[in-house]
């Protein structure tokens, strides 16, 4: 991500957790950059409806 959705800033960086650790994207070595950039990514959210 280069730009805040929210606020347009610049100032930001990747996170990851694997197997319960955060880790900074930015560390990791090229290829393994690479292959966070080719994972499948989801929308997990739970939308709320309404009843009735």
């Amino acid at each position: 991500m280069a730009k805040c959705p929210h606020c347009g800033s610049t100032n930001v960086y990747g996170m990851s957790r694997v197997v319960g650790y955060f880790s900074r994207i930015n560390n990791w070595n090229k290829s393994k950059q690479a292959e966070f950039k080719s994972r499948q990514k989801g929308d997990y959210t739970i939308k709320e409806e309404k009843c009735c």
